[in-house]
C-alpha cells in the first residue's frame, strides 16, 4: 500500500507545483471555483430548507407527543388507553388523545391549532358558564395537554406479519371504542349537530380504514367534566383558520360552546 500512496503522492503533487509555477492557470481555477460555488447555492439552499421543512413539519411536531404502537400490549399506546379505560390519573387528570397519520392533510391542517392553544393558553381561557363574565382562571382551565399516536406506524412484528400494528391496537381496544362511541352518542357535541351516527359507527367498528384522522378523544376526571374519564370525541378539527381550531379545542377542553346543552 505505502509504494501506491508514494505513487499518488508524487502525481498530486507534481500537478500542485505545475499549477503554482504556472501563473495563468491560477486565475482559472480561482473563476472556476467561484462559479462553482455560484451555481451549487440553490441545491444547498434547497436541501437546508428540506432539512427545515423536515424539523418544521406537522408530522415531527405531532410526533413530539407521540405514544408508541411498538411494544404491543406493553407498548405506551396501550398503557394510556389502559389508564383511561380505568379512570387513571397516571398520564395525567385531564388530556386529549388525538389519532393522526403522515401524508395526512386534515392533521396539517389542525396542527397549528393544537400549537396555538398549546403555547398561548390564556387567550382561551373564555369566561364562567354561569354568567359569562367573570374570567375562567388558569387553575379552572388547567394546562392543556395531548397526546398522539401514528395509525400508521410501523415495525417488524414476526408472530403475525399479516395485520399492521393499529390494527392489532384496535383489535385490542375494542371496549375501548365502544366505551368512546357510547359516551359520543350521549355527548351535547352531538345533540348540537357536530357529530353524526355514521362517524360514530365508523369508529365504533374498529376498522383501521374507518378511522378518520385526525380523531380527538377528551379524557378528563375534573369535577367540570360531564363524564368522568372519556367525555368527548371530535372527528377533525373545525375551524377556518388556526385560531378558530384553537377555539373549538379550548371548548371541548372546557365542555362549553357546542360541548355543552343549550
Amino acid at each position: 500500500m505505502k509504494p501506491i500512496g508514494m505513487f499518488f503522492g508524487k502525481i498530486f503533487g507534481g500537478i500542485w507545483n505545475w499549477i503554482k509555477e504556472t501563473a495563468w492557470v491560477q486565475p482559472l481555477l480561482i473563476v472556476g471555483t467561484i462559479f462553482a460555488i455560484i451555481f451549487s447555492i440553490p441545491t444547498i439552499t434547497e436541501w437546508v430548507n428540506g432539512i427545515a421543512e423536515s424539523i418544521n413539519s406537522a408530522e415531527s411536531y405531532y410526533r413530539n407527543y407521540q405514544k408508541d404502537l411498538e411494544g404491543e400490549e406493553n407498548s405506551d399506546a396501550q398503557k394510556l388507553v389502559d389508564a383511561m379505560m380505568e379512570n387513571s390519573d397516571e398520564f395525567g387528570e385531564k388530556f386529549m388523545l388525538v389519532f393522526v397519520q403522515k401524508d395526512c392533510q386534515f392533521c396539517k391542517d389542525s396542527q397549528p391549532g393544537f400549537k396555538e392553544l398549546l403555547e398561548n393558553t390564556s387567550r382561551y381561557y373564555g369566561t364562567r358558564e354561569i354568567d359569562s363574565i367573570t374570567p375562567v382562571t388558569k387553575d379552572e382551565f388547567g394546562t392543556f395537554k395531548f397526546y398522539t399516536i401514528f395509525i400508521d406506524e410501523t415495525y417488524d412484528f414476526a408472530e403475525d406479519e399479516t395485520t399492521t400494528p393499529f390494527e392489532r391496537f384496535l383489535l385490542r381496544n375494542t371496549d375501548f371504542l365502544e366505551r368512546t362511541a357510547e359516551v359520543a352518542r350521549n355527548s351535547a357535541y352531538k345533540v348540537n349537530g357536530q357529530l353524526n351516527e355514521t362517524q360514530i359507527e365508523s369508529l365504533e367498528s374498529g376498522e383501521k380504514n374507518a378511522i378518520s384522522t385526525p380523531t380527538a378523544i377528551m379524557y378528563d376526571l375534573s369535577e367540570n367534566s360531564p363524564e368522568e374519564g372519556i367525555s368527548e370525541l371530535l372527528i377533525s378539527i373545525p375551524g377556518a383558520n388556526l385560531y378558530d381550531k384553537a377555539v373549538t379545542l379550548s371548548d371541548a377542553w372546557m365542555h362549553r360552546n357546542q360541548f355543552e346543552l343549550n
